[in-house]
């Protein structure tokens, strides 16, 4: 069941590139404190969806609202400033720079930067390290501590596992449950139904850019082999 008041609404969401249509008619709800995964194969529109809420890709039709503001249209660095924040699966960070100067490109706070260092220890270990050097796990872990040190009111994370060994998926799961105890939003993107069904309160799946189906998270976990079969294959 929807949130009756919503952190996030999108309505009747329409996105084209050129004359192909990405998204249709799609509408979604988000509220303070929620998480909720996107699921659905490659191609399905879930990336779209992020980038057009972060004001990188225009709609044409329909509306976004974040607490009760029309934010459609704006510009990416206002949404930013309205606190929409996105961690894309290219991560986006500085290779050549130290750990704690990505992180500190998030904020100027330096009492938040030893809380984001104190939820990631391992980070903490290698503040010093340039990015580069990093495995892909911890530089996840550096994209989505920078995020975190902006305070963002709805975090949007872009497929955190994919390519991850399974001990670094077994860490960002357990970060992603630590921020949503802190009282985090997030709008999930995720292929790993496992880690999307143990951390989401509810969910959306995306085919062709249009939801197919809604519920809530336990409806996956009963047997998330039997949702793959049927929306992914």
């Amino acid at each position: 069941m929807a949130p009756p008041d919503p952190l996030l609404r999108v309505q009747d969401l329409t996105v084209r590139y050129g004359k192909i249509i990405a998204l249709q008619d799609l509408s979604l709800v988000v509220a303070a404190g929620e998480v909720v995964t996107l699921l659905g194969a490659n191609g399905s529109g879930k990336t779209t969806l992020l980038n057009t809420l972060c004001g990188f890709l225009p709609a044409a039709s329909g509306t976004i609202m974040l607490g009760g503001e029309r934010i459609a249209g704006l510009a990416p660095h206002r949404v930013f400033r309205r606190g929409i924040v996105q961690v894309s699966q290219g991560r986006d960070l500085f290779p050549d720079m130290a750990v704690i100067d990505n992180l500190r490109l998030g904020t100027r706070g330096e009492p938040l930067l030893e809380k984001i260092l104190a939820c990631f220890p391992r980070l903490a270990e290698r503040r010093a390290q340039r990015v580069r050097t990093l495995s892909g796990g911890e530089q996840q872990m550096v994209a989505i501590g920078r995020a975190m040190m902006s305070r963002p009111r709805i975090l949007l994370l872009d497929e955190p596992s994919a390519g991850l060994a399974p001990r670094f998926v077994e860490e960002i799961g357990s970060i992603m449950h630590l921020l949503k105890q802190e009282g985090g939003t997030m709008l999930l993107v995720e292929q790993n139904l496992r880690l999307a069904a143990s951390v989401a309160d509810r969910f959306y799946i995306l085919r062709d850019g249009r939801i197919v189906r809604d519920g809530e998270a336990g409806e996956l976990r009963e047997d998330h082999q039997a949702f793959a079969r049927t929306y992914y294959l």
